[in-house]
């Protein structure tokens, strides 16, 4: 794998990526029920996947355990009362994170080449799509079995009757305007 040298550099690297990616967790809008995680708990969730990166980037690992990891983490984060967007929102900071330091990493080790940036930026691409995938699904699973809630996706007469609904509480009773009418009469016009 061309990637590799790219990927033992984050392995290398997972300390301070792991503290940059929690600052950035911690500052970001997007992710605000984060800070109410103690930092050594979320440094450890980081550090998991930055220290561990080569081995979730193995291949078809998205179809096991990297898919039942995610999922289970979805329903982890449902349990914690995080909202499905934040979740999503900090895998894709870590992912932008990672994805900046693999893009910087030419200057770090010079015998890298492009091919190898970019490959190991597909791999990581592919990677996190699949753990937005996952996290969802599993953060589903909890919606349905805790509110009855079924995705509209999954449920193709679910999304259409939802759509309906929608469009008949935004319609707009439109009604042409109408300005007063004066009726004169020949009687009112007749002077006299």
């Amino acid at each position: 794998m061309l990637a590799k040298k790219c990927v033992d550099l984050i392995e290398a690297n997972a300390l301070q990526l792991s503290s940059e990616i929690q600052q950035r967790l911690l500052a970001h809008p997007s992710t605000s029920s984060y800070r109410n995680i103690d930092e050594k708990t979320l440094h450890a969730w980081i550090h998991d996947v930055c220290s561990r990166f080569s081995y979730w980037l193995g291949e078809d690992r998205e179809k096991g355990e990297v898919q039942q990891h995610y999922r289970d983490l979805g329903k982890e984060r449902f349990h914690q009362n995080f909202k499905l967007p934040e979740v999503i929102s900090a895998l894709y900071l870590t992912k932008r994170r990672l994805w900046e330091f693999m893009a910087a990493s030419r200057e770090v080790d010079s015998t890298l080449n492009l091919h190898q940036i970019l490959e190991a930026s597909f791999l990581l691409v592919r990677f996190f799509d699949h753990a937005v995938l996952h996290v969802t699904e599993g953060y589903e699973e909890m919606l349905k079995s805790t509110y009855g809630y079924e995705a509209h996706l999954s449920n193709p007469e679910r999304l259409a009757e939802v759509i309906a609904a929608k469009k008949k509480r935004e319609e707009v009773i439109s009604e042409e305007a109408k300005l007063p009418s004066i009726y004169f009469s020949k009687r009112m016009i007749r002077r006299g």
